[in-house]
């Protein structure tokens, strides 16, 4: 799919922020992305995201800052959509703020060095934790239930303040990262996304997911390559590698078990992508987790 451009704050010239609450059974936004900056708190949910050219798994709990016009998507998991068993909500609550115009605001109070420096950082992602995470957690809580404009905008200083000065968050588009989606590109991204994280476990053939956006093979693979920066191979495996992750942590499969569970062909192609994309085996990812 291309990642839509969505206009969060148009039509709204004197609008600087705005505050979007989501309860509902499963995210519907499509993969997209906007000049607004994003705040947002995974209250309840969870499922796989892309951020940029990072493809990973996400729970409740995450609290992740975007910068403008990196595109990104939250796919909720499988169990999201079974109506028969489906128990699950997928809840968040987030800020939006325009980057330039908070900014200008701002450079009337003083030197907006460190908020521009680290807002030109989330044009990466940053994913918080620690203490940060706790206290910026409370402050965008109490911010979207405010209901008055200037204790809304004081509590949108502070977690800029915060921002600016924290070393606790990871990045997660790889360095250099550049948004090359094109807005003509249509829902074809889109497409091969969502079949993927469905069908990772199976056997996919390369002609048949090009044949999902009618191409070729051979013009698909550049085509894939050109909007996410790396091959079709690679993109597959990452998610893979992200599911057996996710296996491992909640304990639920033997790693012996994985390889194939996981869409994998062989026991030493998963040991070597795994060390590959986790730089220790398997079996000592396992052991890091017991003794964290």
């Amino acid at each position: 799919m291309k990642p839509v451009f969505a206009k969060i704050l148009e039509g709204l010239d004197n609008e600087i922020f705005k505050t979007k609450v989501i309860d509902q059974p499963y995210f519907s936004t499509a993969f997209h992305f906007h000049v607004e900056c994003q705040f947002t708190y995974m209250v309840e949910s969870e499922g796989k995201r892309i951020i940029g050219d990072c493809i990973e798994n996400f729970e409740k709990g995450e609290l992740i800052l975007l910068g403008s016009n990196i595109p990104h998507v939250w796919y909720n998991s499988e169990a999201y959509f079974d109506d028969k068993v489906n128990q699950k909500h997928a809840r968040s609550i987030s800020v939006f703020f325009n980057p330039d115009k908070l900014i200008g605001l701002l450079a009337q109070l003083g030197n907006m060095q460190k908020i521009k420096a680290v807002l030109q950082i989330a044009g990466r992602g940053m994913k918080f934790y620690g203490e940060t995470k706790s206290q910026l957690k409370k402050l965008l809580v109490q911010l979207v239930k405010e209901e008055e404009d200037f204790p809304k905008m004081i509590l949108l200083f502070k977690i800029l303040e915060v921002f600016s000065h924290t070393k606790e968050y990871d990045l997660l588009a790889s360095l250099g990262y550049t948004n090359t989606y094109q807005l003509k590109d249509n829902d074809r991204m889109d497409k091969v996304f969502k079949y993927v994280f469905e069908n990772f476990a199976a056997d996919m053939q390369l002609d048949d997911v090009a044949a999902l956006i009618n191409m070729n093979k051979q013009a698909f693979c550049r085509y894939f390559k050109s909007r996410t920066q790396k091959t079709f191979i690679e993109f597959v495996n990452e998610v893979r590698i992200g599911h057996a992750c996710k296996l491992i942590t909640d304990g639920e499969r033997q790693i012996g078990n994985l390889a194939y569970e996981c869409g994998f062909n062989s026991l030493s192609n998963f040991n070597r992508f795994f060390k590959e994309a986790k730089g220790v085996t398997p079996r000592d990812y396992k052991k890091m987790l017991a003794t964290a």
